[in-house]
């Protein structure tokens, strides 16, 4: 009786032993804090913090003043394909009717998905937030977007990425938001 007592410990030891090594891998690069691999970036008169493997990118979009990229993340044309861009867009209508007329349009198009929209806080003031996929050349992409009014221009701060992907990267989207002066 008190063998299989003895088993029976031993057989519970392992298991939750197992059961901590599968949920607790041992670390990786993933693992560790974004911020201690941060470097400051600045560009027309606006600056944050990116991880250290981001870099400067360029933008298709006129509207663009700040654009960075994940180096590590080309696709199939060899463009970065997880990045954010912050665009100005100077403008005395309301943040709210900028906001509604821009997703109003792309709802109207079938390669775009609203996912969310709302109202959100950046750095203490109201702003606005939408969430969205589109498809362009059959590659699906998932996008957030923050809004942001100051003085009479607009500041869109875009995140994307693969949508497969997206969900792996919204804690560096978030640092990155977090990190901006506008």
């Amino acid at each position: 009786m008190k063998k299989i007592i003895g088993i029976g410990l031993v057989l519970i030891l392992l298991i939750v032993s197992i059961s901590f090594f599968i949920n607790n891998p041992i670390s990786s690069n993933e693992d560790v804090d974004i911020s201690q691999q941060s470097v400051e970036f600045s560009e027309n008169g606006i600056s944050l913090s990116m991880p250290g493997d981001w870099v400067s990118a360029n933008s298709n979009s006129n509207e663009t003043v700040l654009a960075i990229a994940d180096s590590n993340s080309k696709d199939s044309s060899g463009f970065n394909s997880i990045n954010v861009n912050i665009e100005k867009k100077s403008n005395s209508k309301s943040l709210q009717s900028e906001f509604q007329s821009n997703y109003n349009t792309l709802a109207r198009n079938s390669d775009f998905n609203i996912l969310y929209m709302g109202n959100v806080s950046f750095n203490g003031e109201a702003a606005m937030e939408a969430d969205y996929t589109s498809v362009s050349n059959n590659v699906s992409k998932q996008h957030k977007a923050i809004w942001i009014k100051k003085g009479s221009d607009i500041y869109v701060i875009l995140c994307t990425a693969p949508q497969s992907e997206f969900d792996d990267k919204i804690g560096t989207f978030d640092f990155i938001i977090n990190s901006i002066k506008l």
